[in-house]
């Protein structure tokens, strides 16, 4: 990538492919710009994989110093944010291997998007955080992160798959029976909310009489 030709783009409107083509070339200033942009979103998933903030933190600079050291070996023609992912998550696997630990994600952003108003994206935030809470308590960990991938960092299910160092059918597979457990779990959770509703009620009728 002859990353001269475009001189006219600032820092921020470059592409985290762009600045890493440039980090590699010797630019500190575009690591640091990746590091900026990406570090909230990967410790958000670092720490959802390893159970707390600060193990979280430490493979996030793991993650990036391992990153710095490997520029010269990314290719610019793929997406920088999956190679990252993908860094990130291996190094999470062999920290899971030693301490099998997950945090209940309830506090996790959704994905930008544009809301109708303050109201209602307090409501859809209520709701996708019980979706994620129920989802750490039911799904196996494959299950989750392929989840988590999908939906949190809207990545395409060949991106998550090459974060997750499976194959695309696995991936899809991994999709398939989550969403099937997650509508199982909901169930439940709604059949056991109305049961109480209704034992509530009868109580309340036995008191009163």
């Amino acid at each position: 990538m002859d990353v001269s030709a475009e001189p006219q783009l600032t820092m921020e409107a470059r592409t985290c492919e762009q600045l890493a083509a440039q980090a590699a070339a010797g630019s500190s200033a575009c690591f640091a710009v990746l590091v900026d942009r990406l570090g909230p979103r990967l410790l958000r998933y670092l720490r959802r994989r390893v159970g707390d903030l600060h193990t979280a933190e430490d493979l996030l600079q793991e993650t990036f110093l391992k990153a710095y050291r490997n520029l010269g070996r990314y290719d610019p023609s793929r997406s920088f944010t999956t190679w990252l992912f993908t860094i990130a998550t291996r190094l999470a696997i062999s920290h899971f291997r030693s301490r099998r630990a997950c945090v209940p994600i309830e506090d996790v952003d959704p994905p930008d998007a544009a809301a109708p108003c303050p109201g209602d994206a307090i409501a859809r935030r209520e709701q996708q955080a019980g979706l994620w809470s129920l989802a750490s308590r039911v799904l196996p960990g494959p299950q989750l992160t392929a989840l988590w991938l999908r939906y949190v960092e809207e990545m395409s299910i060949r991106d998550a798959a090459e974060a997750m160092g499976r194959t695309v059918t696995s991936v899809k597979v991994l999709l398939h029976r989550a969403r099937r457990r997650l509508m199982r779990g909901r169930t439940a959770t709604t059949g056991i909310a109305a049961a109480k509703d209704k034992i509530g009620r009868a109580g309340q009728c036995v008191a009163e009489t």
